[in-house]
């Protein structure tokens, strides 16, 4: 394989103000096949501006939003290849590789790039990622032998609590497969789930946006209409590219497609109460800023160059907006370059 382009800089663009209290990466259609061009390969470029990231500012979790391997999903006789070519390589710095199988792969994650301490690296699946029976049950129990704070829901809804306690409200993300809740009709079980979140904060995330024309998107819509707990943030991937919708006035408040973790497209279904949409390789940052009444969860994208030769020129912020606990919405000005 061809030699690596060097360190990415770090992102261009002002930081939210106030005080950051939680961070983490989002993004999701990043887990193309590795070929000669590897180091130049979409995922590779991401992975570098975020390692550049994690080192200015650290985050507290990594959510990847599906389609985590193309083109089927992960296959047995590819797993120690995949593994270190679409999760050790490009995501080395947030890594934990202590495992019972680590060191098959740790040679893709060199000294010079590995973090002070691991963080939680949370996928769900996308279509991709069920193609072949076996690559649920390889990505949920295997892959954590390989890199132990990977995880994948085991069930369609999980409830991971980021930030609880008094002085410190916490952020509840909620982790679900809405085409396996879809094809069972079963609102009853995201229901729950967000009425047992500790919240106050509640973020849905999962592969499929809400679009009106794409199944499960109608669905989720409707789900969360006769849902009265609050969502401030829906999370998605499957269209490779970057939006922002505002759904409101009902919940979920905000949502946020990054699937150009691996590469970009033009968007195929309009994104219900779509404001923003950039066709790039890029992600989400999501912090939540300040504290009390004036608290807000900011999330920020990030775009890179879409040509994959240009090293040169850095990431940036594109578009910023924020939601309020009480479901105000607004977007956030950005730094002028």
């Amino acid at each position: 394989m061809l030699a690596a382009c060097g360190p990415a800089a770090p992102v261009v663009g002002d930081d939210p103000p106030g005080r950051v209290r939680l961070s983490f990466f989002a993004f999701g259609d990043a887990g193309a096949f590795p070929n000669w061009f590897r180091s130049w390969q979409p995922q590779m470029r991401v992975g570098a501006v975020l390692e550049a990231e994690q080192r200015r500012r650290p985050a507290d979790a990594l959510v990847m939003l599906g389609d985590n391997f193309y083109p089927d999903g992960l296959l047995e006789k590819e797993l120690e290849y995949r593994v270190r070519e679409n999760v050790v390589r490009p995501y080395c710095v947030f890594l934990a590789l202590d495992g019972p199988e680590s060191s098959r792969v740790a040679n893709a994650c060199g000294p010079a790039h590995r973090g002070e301490r691991p963080i939680p690296f949370y996928a769900v699946l996308g279509n991709h990622d069920l193609e072949v029976p076996e690559s649920p049950r390889l990505q949920r129990e295997i892959v954590p032998r390989f890199v132990p704070n990977w995880h994948v829901p085991a069930q369609s809804v999980e409830v991971i609590e980021l930030a609880d306690s008094e002085l410190n409200p916490g952020v509840s993300l909620i982790l679900y497969d809405a085409l396996a809740l879809a094809e069972r009709d079963d609102a009853a079980s995201l229901e729950r789930a967000l009425r047992e979140a500790h919240g106050p904060w509640r973020i849905l995330a999962n592969h499929y946006p809400i679009q009106e024309k794409s199944h499960p998107g109608p669905w989720i819509q409707k789900a969360l209409a006769g849902i009265d707990v609050p969502v401030h943030l829906h999370l998605a991937g499957h269209d490779h590219n970057l939006q922002i919708g505002v759904p409101a006035p009902q919940s979920p408040y905000l949502q946020v497609v990054a699937g150009s973790g691996g590469g970009e497209r033009a968007a195929r279904h309009a994104l219900v109460g779509g404001r923003f949409a950039m066709t790039q390789p890029g992600f989400a940052r999501i912090d939540l800023v300040g504290d009390g009444e004036t608290a807000r969860l900011v999330v920020s994208l990030v775009a890179l160059p879409v040509s994959n030769l240009a090293v040169w020129v850095p990431a940036r912020v594109v578009a910023r907006w924020s939601v309020g606990l009480g479901g105000d919405v607004r977007e956030e000005a950005l730094a002028k370059p």
